[in-house]
C-alpha cells in the first residue's frame, strides 16, 4: 500500500513539472514601432492543452524618424485569454490625420 501511495506521488510530481517561455513580436514602421510580449508557464507534455499566461507586456512609440516629422503616437493594448495586440498609431498634428498604425501581437500557443 504504501508503495502504491509513494508511485501515485511521484507520478504526480513528474506530471506537474511546468516549463517556462516567453513569445515576443516586434513591429517596426516608418514612423512608429509596436511590441508584444507573452510569458508562459506550460506542461512539456501537454504545451497545448495545460499552461498559463504568466504576463502580457505592450509598448509603442515614434521612431526617431517620426520625432523628426513632429508626429504624435497613441499606444494602446488589447489584451485576450491567449495573449495581447500591441497598437501604435502615428498622427500628424497639423492635418489631424493617422499617417501610420503599427500592430504587434504575441500569444499562446505559438504555432
Amino acid at each position: 500500500m504504501l508503495f502504491g501511495l509513494l508511485v501515485v506521488a511521484a507520478g504526480l510530481a513528474a506530471a506537474m513539472r511546468w516549463e517556462v517561455t516567453s513569445v515576443h513580436q516586434r513591429h517596426d514602421g516608418e514612423y512608429g514601432w509596436a511590441y508584444a510580449e507573452v510569458g508562459v508557464q506550460y506542461d512539456p507534455a501537454h504545451p497545448y492543452t495545460r499552461y498559463e499566461i504568466t504576463y502580457r507586456y505592450g509598448s509603442g512609440d515614434l521612431t526617431g524618424e517620426g520625432e523628426k516629422a513632429g508626429y504624435i503616437a497613441f499606444h494602446y493594448n488589447i489584451p485576450d485569454s491567449n495573449g495581447i495586440e500591441s497598437v501604435t498609431l502615428v498622427k500628424n498634428p497639423i492635418t489631424d490625420n493617422f499617417v501610420e498604425q503599427d500592430i504587434a501581437s504575441a500569444g499562446w500557443p505559438y504555432i
